[in-house]
């Protein structure tokens, strides 16, 4: 048993481990003997039930890591003991355990019984002392009268036998008889016990057994009284024999059958294997401790984890002494001790009984360790490599905390380093400023060089912005194409030479796949405290800053200032006025001449949104449609612009047609060729009489879906005008993709014609361009007479401007076809 406590090894888990020695407790437990295992010092490792109750001492006494001495000396000073016999009965047993060889005394450690101790070594230099009580009065002082005698010995539960000087027989208890299975013809008072084992024998009683071996082992078994012997029996139970002197004269011999006791010892060595075996194969470290924290138990493990030995781990070492030689072997990292590191172990585990505390060693591995207490007290400890369980915790942490295409910190991270930052400012009354930025038309590389060539400008980009921060900067990639940037600084100017270094990264070109982009940011910069003490504050004045930057043109940098949060509070009440006004009835519209520049004929209105509010007036287009398509509101607006254009037009000239412009958020909308045909058909109006015109940016959003939407609209008989012609990065690869019926040069290009040689030559180049696509181009814009002449040479087919007619209502458009004369065929 010793060696198995002397070495210390594991399994897979602490549950089994646990189960092993329940085993081991419920074999020790229905011994017969009182058990106990001492080690090296003669302390106390392990103990059963039987020991204390022979001992008659109390478990508090009997404990693990309690010396043996202190049991025989209580024992001793107890009432009615022979406490001098003791004394000098224990200075006996040291002297035979320095012979280190197995012994045997017959004592009497109480008044009234006279106990066997029988002490054994083990290979662990420790001992294994069993205890067994007779419950025999024979070797009192006076012998009682033989019928007394026989019937005291007949409630033994051991046989008895009780000879004379000569070895006679002079009786024997039932008992006796039963355990060997005699027949009690063989043992009449004066047969020796050779002759009734002899005529045993010649029975067959004894198994494998000749009798000169048996008769030799009964002269062994009175020649020593420290001896025992085992006779088996044919039947396969095995007796102990022993004889002890009797002081008035004659032998009294005691014979136990030990069958179970056998049996019960085979397990235990069994179990005693088993958990040796997992002891010496547990991946993890295991130690147990006694309550004042010295060594009982360690396997191989725990010593390779602490760069120990066996010899430096001896049972009864104190754990903080394994702490420091393990500290001057260079296990554990600098600047701990071993003192400290102790009463971090008891605060953490003993005391506030924390689960787990980890142990960071000095080669870079992640050591658990777990305690649990032991029934009788102390402690028994696992110790767990979880290093590469360690690095995958922080992988998580690291992936949850950072973005996955460019490496820098997420939002998440980010908003943990703004709080922490403002702690700092709060504590120090210093400052920090917060950046917003993005990159400018971004969506315009991913729609016209694909996904994977924007990611890789991303992870470019997010490498030079790393560089032109500081150690002490946080920079974060939010989402898309926004990042953000926290940096301590002590003034605006400071913060302003980081903005221009975060600029200049962008002025050289990035190359990526052999494309050459260029590309651009604007930033908005909030500074706390003095824009605000929260996250959320700080974030929104930075935004607000941006989008003013963004006014300014590429390149631009703005801080925060409060007149922008009062735009940005008018322009939220604006929308909240606009969610009421299209179900009061405020929107109206109003509808702008087309002619024909060959016959000066009115061809067709463009319907134009309006909206009077009541407090406000007249509210501008461009102020409203950007908040209507922001919130979603263009979609109900533009339906409603739809039902109203149709039914005004339904009163036309069937040779005036009508233009509505689609908003690109109306695309995304899939009910919105339905809405085309309820409109029409609720006006009874003629498909062929409605052209929509789109925007490229509408074309630029998901060039492919809206397409296919376009398609179903023209096979209604609708007619498809681009708007704005020429103002995009693409609008010749649109043309490709859907052929429009007519195309609208933008008003930018004929305000500068009559001037301007190049805006001249491009709006000839683009007519010549419609004329060999079979393309129709209206000319915007219209203002002068000399632009109306250019436009006309320059081969456009129909024309629109102030010159032409202003935008008027629904009753006075119908009164202008009506009266419209050619009143500029001078031009």
């Amino acid at each position: 048993m010793t060696a198995s406590l002397k070495r210390t090894a594991d399994k897979q888990t602490v549950e089994e481990l646990h189960t092993i020695l329940a085993l081991h407790a419920i074999a020790l437990s229905e011994m017969a003997q009182g058990l106990c295992v001492l080690d090296a010092e003669l302390r106390i490792v392990l103990f059963n039930r039987r020991f204390a109750e022979i001992l008659g001492v109390s478990r508090k006494l009997a404990r693990v890591g309690a010396p043996l001495r202190d049991v025989f000396a209580v024992v001793g000073q107890r009432e009615g003991s022979a406490g001098n016999a003791m004394a000098g009965m224990w200075k006996e047993i040291e002297a035979l355990l320095v012979q280190g060889e197995a012994f045997r005394l017959h004592r009497r450690v109480r008044s009234d019984d006279v106990v066997t101790l029988d002490f054994r070594p083990t290979s662990g230099r420790g001992w294994v002392l069993t205890c067994e009580d007779p419950n025999d009065q024979l070797a009192s002082a006076g012998a009682p009268q033989p019928d007394f005698l026989k019937e005291v010995i007949e409630h033994v539960s051991q046989g008895i036998c009780v000879f004379d000087d000569d070895q006679n027989l002079a009786l024997c208890n039932g008992q006796f008889l039963r355990v060997y299975g005699f027949d009690s013809t063989w043992t009449r008072p004066g047969t020796s016990l050779r002759h009734i084992f002899a005529h045993a024998t010649s029975r067959g009683i004894f198994s494998d057994a000749t009798a000169g071996a048996i008769e030799d082992a009964l002269a062994a078994l009175f020649a020593d009284e420290k001896a025992t012997r085992q006779f088996h029996l044919s039947n396969g139970r095995v007796i102990e024999a022993r004889a002890l002197r009797i002081k008035s004269g004659g032998w009294l011999t005691e014979h136990k059958d030990i069958t179970r006791r056998l049996f019960h010892n085979a397990a235990l060595q069994e179990r005693n294997q088993l958990l040796d075996a997992v002891l010496d194969h547990m991946a993890h470290g295991l130690c147990a401790f006694d309550d004042k924290l010295d060594l009982i138990v360690v396997n191989a493990r725990y010593l390779q984890i602490y760069g120990l030995t066996f010899e430096e781990a001896q049972p009864g070492t104190p754990l903080v002494e394994l702490m420091r030689r393990s500290i001057a072997r260079g296990v554990h990292r600098p600047g701990i001790g071993a003192e400290e590191m102790l009463a971090d172990f008891k605060k953490r585990l003993i005391d506030d009984k924390e689960p787990e505390l980890r142990r960071y060693l000095a080669n870079g591995r992640v050591i658990a360790v777990r305690h649990q207490p032991m029934v009788g007290g102390g402690w028994v400890g696992t110790y767990e490599d979880i290093t590469e369980r360690y690095r995958a915790e922080e992988n998580i942490v690291r992936i949850a905390r950072h973005d996955a295409l460019t490496d820098l910190p997420n939002r998440l991270l980010f908003g943990e380093k703004m709080v922490e930052g403002l702690a700092r400012v709060a504590e120090k009354k210093g400052a920090m400023a917060v950046m917003c930025f993005d990159l400018d038309n971004f969506k315009a590389v991913n729609d016209s060089l694909g996904h994977p060539i924007g990611d890789k400008l991303l992870q470019q980009l997010a490498k030079r912005l790393g560089l032109a921060v500081g150690a002490e900067d946080t920079i974060a990639r939010l989402g898309g194409d926004e990042f953000a940037v926290i940096h301590p600084t002590l003034d605006a100017q400071d913060a302003e030479r980081l903005a221009r270094a975060l600029i200049s990264t962008t002025s050289t070109p990035f190359m990526i796949e052999g494309q050459e982009i260029h590309a651009s940011i604007c930033i908005g910069i909030a500074m706390a405290p003095l824009h605000g003490t929260t996250a959320e504050q700080l974030m929104k004045c930075a935004d607000l800053a941006l989008y003013r930057a963004k006014d300014q043109g590429r390149n631009s940098w703005r801080f925060f200032d409060p007149e922008m949060d009062v735009q940005v509070q008018m322009r939220r009440a604006l929308e909240v006025d606009l969610h009421r006004a299209l179900c009061a009835g405020e929107f109206h519209l109003d509808y702008q001449p087309l002619i024909s520049l060959a016959t000066n004929d009115v061809v067709g209105m463009e319907a134009l949104v309006r909206w009077t509010h009541p407090v406000r007036g007249s509210v501008s287009p461009a102020e409203f449609i950007p908040i209507a398509e922001e919130t979603g509101l263009i979609v109900p607006l533009g339906e409603w612009v739809l039902r109203q254009a149709c039914a005004d037009a339904r009163k036309w000239p069937a040779t005036v047609k009508l233009a509505v412009n689609l908003s690109p958020v109306q695309f995304r909308n899939r009910n919105l060729v339905s809405v085309v045909i309820n409109a029409l058909a609720a006006a009874h109006l003629s498909a062929a009489r409605l052209e929509l015109e789109i925007t490229e940016a509408a074309l630029m959003q998901n060039a492919d879906s809206i397409v296919g939407t376009l398609q179903q609209l023209r096979g209604l008989g609708a007619r498809i005008a681009m708007d704005d012609f020429g103002t995009g990065y693409s609008s010749l690869s649109y043309l490709r993709k859907f052929p429009f019926d007519r195309i609208k040069i933008d008003k930018a290009f004929i305000a500068e014609a009559d001037t301007n040689a190049d805006s001249a030559a491009i709006v000839r180049t683009i007519a010549a361009l419609g004329k060999t696509l079979g393309i129709e181009t209206t000319a915007e814009g219209i203002e002068t007479v000399e632009q109306l002449k250019m436009v006309r040479r320059a081969g456009c087919t129909e024309g629109q401007g102030y010159l032409i007619g202003r935008a008027r209502s629904a009753a006075e458009a119908l009164k202008f076809i009506a009266e419209y004369q050619r009143v500029v065929t001078a031009a």
